[in-house]
């Protein structure tokens, strides 16, 4: 039987996980009762594959673990097996799950109607060019140039351009482009 373990005290255990990217997801009704609550202090996050995170504090014998439980309320349909389940990170133990990585994101990954500031981050994870030029930005994120600027600055958008090296030029008058700068297959 898999157990999440914080301060102590057992928070979850069941037999059925479903193990994705390494982690242990419990379902919902595994949960101790009264050991979460919503997070005021960690903002969700954007996954390019299963949707965006929301996240629980857990709080045993007077303490508490801010955002150290996580959940995807509408997982994307590639990790429909996430639905309705509790993963745990922040020094949550988690014991006899299953060993390996299970589920992983599919290669190669596919747009699946997103669109928005969502697209631009599949775009900048999988884009198969070096740079996107105005016109390819819009058709593969749905986003007008006049969108752009808002979008780039999305908190999820800046976590992916950061990480996968990109960076948005132009403006003020200028075409935009989708530059990568990093020392991926397409950085010069």
């Amino acid at each position: 039987m898999a157990k999440a373990i914080w301060n102590g005290t057992v928070i979850a255990d069941s037999d059925d996980i479903a193990l994705v990217e390494g982690n242990a997801y419990f379902r919902v009704s595994s949960i101790k009762e009264g050991v979460l609550s919503d997070s005021s202090q960690t903002t969700p996050t954007f996954c390019h594959w299963k949707g965006i995170a929301e996240y629980y504090d857990i709080s045993v014998d007077g303490e508490t673990n801010e955002g150290a439980a996580w959940f995807y309320d509408k997982p994307y349909p590639a990790s429909s097996v996430i639905k309705d389940r509790i993963a745990f990170w922040k020094g949550v133990e988690v014991t006899g799950a299953p060993d390996g990585t299970g589920l992983v994101e599919l290669l190669p990954s596919q747009r699946d109607g997103r669109t928005r500031w969502e697209a631009l981050c599949w775009l900048m994870r999988h884009g198969d060019q070096e740079a996107y030029t105005e016109e390819e930005i819009t058709a593969n994120t749905d986003l007008t140039p006049e969108d752009l600027p808002d979008a780039w600055a999305h908190n999820d958008v800046e976590r992916f351009a950061c990480r996968y090296e990109w960076t948005l030029k132009g403006g003020n008058g200028a075409p935009y482009t989708l530059v990568s700068t990093g020392p991926g297959p397409y950085a010069k």
